[in-house]
C-alpha cells in the first residue's frame, strides 16, 4: 500500500529528530574527549611546575605560587568566557530547536486542514457540475451558446479571409486610372450626370474595362466588411446574452452550494501555510548559525582556545620538553628524568588523544552538514507540495532506514533523488478544475452539457471569460 504525504512527512521530521539526537550524543563524545585532554594538559602543567622546583631551588615557594596561579587565572578567564557563551547559545539552540517542532506540529495540522478542505471544495465542485448537467435549461442555454460560438468563429474566420483579400485587390483598383475617373464620375449610379459626347465615352470606356464586373467587385470587397462586422456584432451580443443566462444560474447553484466560502478558506489556509514555510526556513537557518557557533565554541582549534593558548604559550614559552629533556641527561641525578618523562609520556597520550579529537570532530562536522542538508530537504519537500494527502510514495521506500543510514550531506542529496523517483501524485477532481475554480467550473459544466458540441461550449466560455476580463481592465 503506497505510503500518503503526511505519513513521509512525519516520518521525515522523525528521522530528523534521531539524527539530531545522534549528532548530540557524538557532540558530546567529543565533550568528554575534551575533558580527558584537558586533563591532560594539567597534568602536563603540573609537571611542569615540578621540574621548575626542581631547578629552581634559589627561587622561593612564594614566588613560585606568585606566577603560577597568575597563569592559571588568564586560562580560567578566557574558559569561563567560552563556556558563559557556550551556555547562553545552547539555551537560544534548545529554544529555537522547541519553536522548530512546534512549527512542525503546527504544519501537519495545517496540511490536514488544508487536505479537508480542498477536498470539500473538489466534492462541491463535482456536485455543482452534476446539477448543472441535470439542468435541462442550463443545457439547451450551453448547447445554444455551443452554436452561436460555432457561428461566430465562422463568421470572424470568413471575414479575415474577407479582408486579407480587399488588403490585395483594392490597391489594383486604386492604381486603374480609368476605373477611378469613373468611380469619381459617379458612374453607373443616379448621381451620374453628364451628357453627349461625354457620356458616350464614358459608356464606351466602362465597357472596355468592363466596369460593371469590376464594379461589382469592388462594391464587394469595400462593402461587405462593414456588413459582416455589423453581423458579427450582433452575434457577439446574443452570445453574450446567452453567455449572462449561463453564468446567472450557475452563479445561483454555486452561491447555494457554499464553494465560495470553502474557497476562501481553501486560500487563507494555503497563505498561511506558506507563511509558516517562511518562518520554519528562518528557525532552520537560525538554528544552523548556532550550530555553527557551538561547533567553534566546543572545537579545541576555535576562537577561544586560540586565545588561551596564546595567553599559555607566553607563559611557557622558555620551556620546551627536548631542552628539558636535554638538560635531564645532562645531570647525574634521576629525579628529573622522571619528570621529563612523565612530560613525555603525557606528550604521547596528547597525540593520540588529539587523533581521536580530529577523528570526532570530523564526525560531528559531517553529522551536523547532513543533518543541515536533511532540514533544507525537508523545505524542498514541502514547497513541492509532497507533504499533501493527495502524494504518495512507493511503499517500499524505507526513508526512515535511509535518515538512520546517514554520515554526510551527500547522503542526503542522494536521498532527495530516491525520494522523488520515489513519488507519485494520487487523482484529484481539482485536476478538472484548476486554475479560478468558480470559473474553471464553469467552463467544464457547459463543456458536460453540450454533449456532441463539447469543444465549441468550452471556447464560448472562454470567450465570454476573456471579455469579462478585458472590461475590468477598462
Amino acid at each position: 500500500m503506497p505510503i500518503s504525504g503526511p505519513e513521509m512527512h512525519r516520518s521525515l521530521i522523525d528521522g530528523f529528530k534521531r539524527l539530531q539526537n545522534r549528532l548530540e550524543s557524538t557532540r558530546q563524545q567529543s565533550i568528554e574527549s575534551d575533558d580527558n585532554h584537558g586533563e591532560l594538559k594539567d597534568d602536563r602543567s603540573e609537571a611542569l611546575l615540578d621540574l621548575a622546583r626542581h631547578y629552581l631551588p634559589e627561587l622561593s615557594a612564594t614566588s613560585i605560587e606568585a606566577t603560577w596561579p597568575e597563569v592559571r587565572s588568564s586560562l580560567n578567564s578566557v574558559l569561563m568566557r567560552m563556556q558563559d557563551k557556550r551556555r547562553r547559545c545552547r539555551l537560544e539552540s534548545q529554544a529555537v530547536n522547541d519553536r522548530r517542532l512546534i512549527e512542525e506540529d503546527r504544519l501537519i495540522q495545517l496540511n490536514a486542514d488544508l487536505d479537508t478542505a480542498t477536498e470539500k471544495r473538489d466534492a462541491l465542485a463535482t456536485d455543482i457540475q452534476r446539477q448543472l448537467a441535470e439542468d435541462e435549461t442550463f443545457v439547451e442555454l450551453s448547447q445554444r451558446a455551443a452554436a452561436a460560438e460555432t457561428a461566430l468563429e465562422r463568421a470572424e474566420a470568413n471575414l479575415n479571409e474577407i479582408e486579407q483579400d480587399a488588403a490585395r485587390k483594392l490597391p489594383g483598383f486604386k492604381k486603374s486610372t480609368l476605373f477611378s475617373y469613373l468611380i469619381e464620375q459617379n458612374y453607373g449610379t443616379d448621381r451620374y450626370g453628364s451628357r453627349g459626347f461625354t457620356r458616350r465615352m464614358d459608356r464606351w470606356l466602362a465597357k472596355y474595362i468592363d466596369f460593371s464586373k469590376a464594379k461589382k467587385s469592388y462594391d464587394f470587397l469595400t462593402q461587405t466588411p462593414d456588413q459582416m462586422r455589423s453581423i458579427i456584432a450582433n452575434d457577439r451580443a446574443a452570445l453574450q446574452t446567452v453567455m449572462e443566462e449561463i453564468e446567472q444560474r450557475h452563479d445561483h447553484v454555486v452561491k447555494k452550494s457554499g464553494l465560495p466560502k470553502t474557497i476562501e478558506t481553501v486560500h487563507s489556509l494555503t497563505a498561511e501555510r506558506e507563511t509558516l514555510l517562511k518562518s520554519l526556513e528562518k528557525t532552520r537557518e537560525r538554528s544552523e548559525s548556532l550550530e555553527d557557533q557551538l561547533d567553534d565554541l566546543e572545537n579545541p582549534q576555535g576562537e577561544f582556545y586560540r586565545e588561551a593558548i596564546e595567553v599559555f604559550r607566553r607563559r611557557l614559552a622558555a620551556i620546551k620538553t627536548t631542552d628539558l629533556d636535554s638538560k635531564a641527561k645532562s645531570t647525574v641525578e634521576v629525579t628529573d628524568d622522571q619528570i621529563v618523562a612523565r612530560i613525555q609520556g603525557i606528550d604521547a597520550s596528547l597525540e593520540r588523544l588529539d587523533e581521536e579529537q580530529r577523528r570526532s570532530r570530523k564526525t560531528v562536522r559531517d553529522l551536523q552538514r547532513g543533518l543541515d542538508a536533511l532540514g533544507r530537504m525537508m523545505q524542498k519537500f514541502r514547497a513541492a507540495k509532497f507533504d499533501a494527502a493527495r502524494s504518495q510514495f512507493l511503499d517500499s521506500f524505507n526513508v526512515g532506514d535511509r535518515i538512520d543510514r546517514v554520515n554526510e550531506a551527500d547522503d542526503i542529496d542522494d536521498l532527495w533523488q530516491d525520494l522523488r523517483r520515489a513519488q507519485r501524485w494520487g487523482p484529484s477532481a481539482a485536476q478538472q478544475v484548476g486554475g479560478n475554480p468558480v470559473t474553471s467550473l464553469l467552463v467544464g459544466a457547459m463543456a458536460e452539457a453540450a454533449g456532441a458540441m463539447t469543444e465549441q461550449a468550452r471556447r464560448a466560455a472562454h470567450r465570454r471569460r476573456r471579455s469579462y476580463s478585458s472590461r475590468r481592465r477598462d
